[in-house]
């Protein structure tokens, strides 16, 4: 076995028996996200099971009535009539009872609707606590919805009576049909839909480059630093071992963990980000056509590996400059904070979409490329990807030699940055 692979089986071995980054990297991200998205999912549940609708009738005419009663044969809707002298009085009851919406018939209602004019109903959100308001809402758009279909009625039987044949075509004259196109395929879902399905991944994949990229780069930077620290960096340099093997393996082995990391927060983000319900009845990725091969996910394993290792040996570089783990940790931060945070730019943009200056700038950078390359992946474009791995390929090979260029000469041990702290005289 060579050098390389006995140094990063060791690195390897040293990371994976941490209990506590395992823990944090690892077993948090596929139990703790998949438990907020199941409470995120049973609250949403809860809030759309039952409406309680408290009502107040202040009209003596038959269409108050006639609302009264549709609401009472919604489904999932339960109606509550109550009586009191004001409105004051009405939301004290309502209160009282627990009611999440009140319901006001003014006392116009029927005399506005027979003269052709417009009746207002006034409801009330009751919010007992400050929460989510997600009980609130759902109940709110029930009765919205109920009294949208009985104005509705109300308007197709009064242009009935005035000797409409077809009173459905006068009040709807145009309806519409909404479909998507996607990667030349028609899909019988709204642009609407379509556009929070991938909402979801425009907000994950960013957040997750992100974490990652800062992550594994304070890792690699702190265990620089802290070998430099304790004065076992010396030691390990001295070793029959070429430094280009050291710095490699010690970068593949953050890499490994770094991308089983990720992958990590991948499958809880999907979770989590699955029980908003985003995409309106259940709507996936699949259902648009969009699916990740294992090519593609092959393909963008490696990039983000690569992007990985670009952080890496940017970590290890800055670090070299660090005099203690507490500085090493800021310059990185300083370092790489700016580079990884123009990916979430592409979050409410395409790329494509951009002035070409700005484009190729956002390319340069190595931490845009799995932001891009997602999207890529989910389309089945595997052209871009191969020319984002070139140039990755490319620019982690030459931050890699300037790492282990760094690393063998003397100025890993001697190069330092004080901050405008004053060096102590020996």
């Amino acid at each position: 076995m060579s050098d390389f692979w006995v140094m990063a089986k060791k690195e390897l071995w040293n990371l994976f028996r941490d209990k506590k980054l395992i823990f944090g990297l690892v077993v948090v991200p596929l139990i703790l996200l998949p438990v907020m998205g199941k409470a995120v999912s049973i609250g949403m549940e809860q809030a759309q099971a039952e409406t309680h609708v408290a009502i107040v009738n202040f009209d003596d005419g038959k269409y108050g009535e006639i609302l009264i009663k549709a609401l009472q044969v919604a489904p999932n809707v339960t109606v509550t009539v109550i009586d009191a002298p004001s409105l004051e009085d009405a939301i004290q009851r309502a209160i009282q009872e627990k009611q999440n919406v009140l319901v006001v018939i003014p006392p116009d209602f029927t005399a506005r609707l027979q003269a052709n004019e417009t009746a207002t109903v006034e409801i009330y959100g009751i919010f007992m606590t400050i929460s989510t308001g997600i009980r609130e809402s759902v109940s709110e758009g029930r009765i919205n919805a109920v009294i949208n279909i009985l104005s509705e009625e109300i308007a197709r039987i009064k242009v009935k009576n005035l000797g409409a044949s077809n009173p459905g075509a006068i009040l709807r004259p145009i309806t519409t049909v909404s479909k998507s196109v996607i990667n030349n395929n028609i899909v019988d879902v709204p642009p609407t839909v379509v556009s929070s399905v991938i909402a979801a991944q425009a907000f994950t994949i960013p957040l997750i480059v992100f974490m990652m990229v800062m992550i594994t780069s304070q890792m690699a930077a702190g265990a620089i630093a802290s070998e430099k620290e304790n004065k076992t960096l010396e030691t390990l340099l001295t070793l029959p071992v070429a430094r280009t093997k050291i710095v490699a393996a010690k970068i593949f082995g953050t890499a490994m963990m770094g991308l089983v990391a990720a992958i990590a927060y991948m499958i809880g983000m999907k979770y989590y980000m699955g029980s908003f319900g985003l995409g309106a009845g259940g709507v996936s990725l699949e259902d648009l056509g969009l699916v990740v091969t294992p090519t593609g996910a092959a393909l963008f394993a490696l990039v983000v590996f690569l992007t990985i290792i670009i952080a890496l040996s940017l970590a290890m570089i800055v670090a070299t400059f660090a005099e203690d783990v507490q500085t090493a940790t800021t310059l990185v931060s300083a370092v790489v904070l700016p580079l990884a945070f123009p990916a979430f730019l592409l979050m409410y943009t395409d790329i494509n979409d951009l002035p070409a200056v700005v484009k190729y700038i956002l390319l340069a950078i190595p931490f845009t490329h799995p932001v891009v390359d997602y999207r890529y992946v989910l389309l089945s474009s595997y052209t871009p990807i191969a020319v984002s791995i070139v140039y990755l390929t490319i620019l982690a090979g030459g931050i890699l030699y300037a790492t282990a260029w760094l690393f063998s000469t003397e100025k890993i041990l001697t190069a330092q940055v004080s901050w405008g702290r004053k060096k102590k005289k020996e």
